[in-house]
């Protein structure tokens, strides 16, 4: 019994810890809406709201583009362009303290990404069900459907893996235009210029403009 109520505290500190880590990361703002069009929302928990110009958003929170597009401007100077009937999780976010890479999972539709290299360097990756992409450049596409990932360049240098067992297999994406396609459980695909229409249209969906 008194081995049980020596426990006690340190499993109620430790409940508190994990609380307190939760409530303080979903506290952390990483950026600001910059703009939004149609019909997005914002969610973290039981939070489900509207996303409004202006409006901070944070750690956690997951962009949900309906029949709307949204733009957000992180701290470091970074844009990212959701495109409609996308899904993007803010899971983490590299800071001057913490050290960490930023990374976001887009799990279904669209992104237009500015990454401000000056800040982010080569640590800002967008992960899916089926590749990683870690920008060493500043101006990229990405388009998510069910069992592949495609990943274009507009402007520097993209570096896309599979996961899983494909997860060393690295090809660079250096050309304006040149684009890969990653299919779930294969390694990336051979680059490819995209065709004018392709680069076209997911350019339209991804911009906000």
């Amino acid at each position: 019994m008194q081995r049980l109520r020596s426990y006690v505290p340190w499993c109620v500190a430790a409940a508190f810890l994990l609380w307190a880590a939760g409530a303080s990361a979903a506290d952390v703002l990483i950026g600001t809406v910059i703009g939004v069009r149609g019909a997005v929302f914002r969610e973290n928990g039981s939070e489900h709201q509207a996303l409004t110009p202006r409006q901070p958003v944070h750690l956690g929170d997951t962009i949900i583009a309906e029949d709307g597009k949204a733009e957000i401007l992180l701290n470091d100077g970074s844009i990212v362009s959701v495109g409609a009937k996308s899904r993007l999780v803010l899971s983490q976010y590299k800071s001057v303290s913490n050290g960490l890479t930023t990374r976001f999972r887009l799990l279904r539709g669209v992104l237009r990404l500015f990454v401000n290299r000056a800040t982010s360097g080569g640590e800002f990756e967008i992960e899916t069900e089926t590749a990683v992409a870690a920008v060493r450049g500043t101006d990229w596409l990405m388009e998510v459907v069910p069992g592949r990932t495609s990943v274009a360049i507009l402007r520097g240098i993209i570096a896309v893996s599979g996961v899983g067992a494909h997860q060393n297999a690295v090809v660079l994406l250096e050309k304006p235009g040149d684009g890969i396609d990653v299919t779930m459980g294969e390694a990336p695909g051979p680059v490819h210029p995209w065709s004018r229409e392709r680069l076209a249209a997911v350019l339209a969906r991804a911009s906000f403009n």
